[in-house]
């Protein structure tokens, strides 16, 4: 099975292909991983309707996630003033077909 972490891995990856920034800036890094998170549990809502599916799910299955990245996760997914970001990496997601390989993960975003 595809586990959280290594979809938020793979997911990482992608966006850092996407996104143009720097490996070496922590913060960025964090950014980048709260906005693909934030991107796939939208998708894997539009995909799966029943699915009811949170992004606190998410981050519940995953215990070895950092308060930092959930705060950050938090913030991505509450303002709007990142929804087009969020929106940009969707597309990205679609497009690169990882959307698709990652359906494993989307059971991560559904209730317990």
């Amino acid at each position: 099975m595809f586990s959280l972490r290594n979809a938020t891995l793979c997911m990482s990856l992608v966006s850092f292909g996407f996104a143009s920034s720097s490996f070496a800036n922590q913060a960025v890094d964090t950014h980048q991983v709260a906005v693909t998170l934030v991107a796939m549990g939208q998708l894997c809502n539009k995909a799966n309707p029943g699915l009811n599916g949170s992004i606190e799910n998410a981050m519940a299955s995953d215990p070895k996630m950092d308060e930092a990245t959930k705060a950050e996760v938090r913030k991505v997914s509450s303002d709007p003033a990142y929804k087009s970001e969020v929106g940009f990496m969707m597309q990205s997601l679609n497009s690169s077909g990882m959307a698709a390989m990652a359906q494993d993960m989307c059971k991560s975003y559904g209730a317990k």
